[in-house]
């Protein structure tokens, strides 16, 4: 007759909790950028999504949509002189048209809208995804990368997603992208939106930052769309 004793009753132990980890998924990758999904309100600022730009409420909405919750929305159909005039009444000095038009902003130059910089690291391949609303072809997305050329902070790196898929509907997009391969000096990185023609109102949510691996990032870059 076998008998089990402390021992075997340990070992069985150590098996069942093997197997259990070796069926258990990886876990998921750390998310780089804060609230890409827009449900969070900077605390000192609360008219504004944490991590982000303040919206100037008339081309770019931080608005609640029916289902999906907080989202950011980029109206271009706005005249540039009303454009104007709002950034000066918001105290946002780093959007300026000179000589301002009554034609709407998505005839010349398009909305932007930031995220607060975040780190990259060296020798490091991401994946950025995020949903979309519009007019397909009217919008992009962008990450910037930023780092010290010359003495002095610069742009030094950029790609971007084009949004394409059915009009008026939320589509899913995905790229990959390795900011230091070739221009190692970038140090943080930034997400741009931009919006522009035809003039509508284009929506955006549920952004993500991860990084992948290299052979992730050399299968998911033969195929996309977009541009480095």
């Amino acid at each position: 007759t076998l008998r089990h004793g402390p021992q075997t009753s340990l070992i069985f132990a150590f098996i069942v909790l093997f197997l259990l980890a070796a069926q258990a998924e990886d876990p998921p990758p750390p998310v780089l950028l804060a609230n890409g999904g827009y449900e969070l309100a900077d605390k000192e600022r609360p008219e504004k999504p944490l991590g982000w730009d303040l919206p100037d409420g008339l081309g770019v909405q931080w608005v609640i949509e029916a289902g999906r919750g907080r989202v950011i929305f980029m109206d271009t159909t706005v005249p540039e002189r009303d454009m104007e005039k709002r950034w000066r009444e918001k105290g946002l000095e780093q959007w300026h048209i000179p000589d301002a038009a009554a034609n709407a902003i998505s005839d010349t130059y398009g909305l932007s809208y930031y995220s607060d910089p975040f780190p990259a690291a060296p020798g490091q391949a991401y994946a950025v995804s995020f949903n979309w609303k519009g007019a397909s072809g009217g919008a992009k997305l962008w990450v910037r990368g930023y780092g010290v050329k010359g003495g002095k902070p610069r742009k030094l790196y950029e790609t971007w997603i084009p949004c394409r898929g059915p009009n008026d509907q939320w589509n899913r997009m995905r790229q990959a992208f390795h900011p230091t391969r070739r221009t190692p000096g970038v140090s943080e990185l930034r997400v741009m939106l931009y919006a522009y023609y035809p003039p509508g109102r284009y929506g955006f949510d549920d952004i993500a930052i991860v990084a992948i691996s290299p052979e992730d990032y050399e299968r998911e870059s033969r195929t996309q769309a977009g541009g480095e």
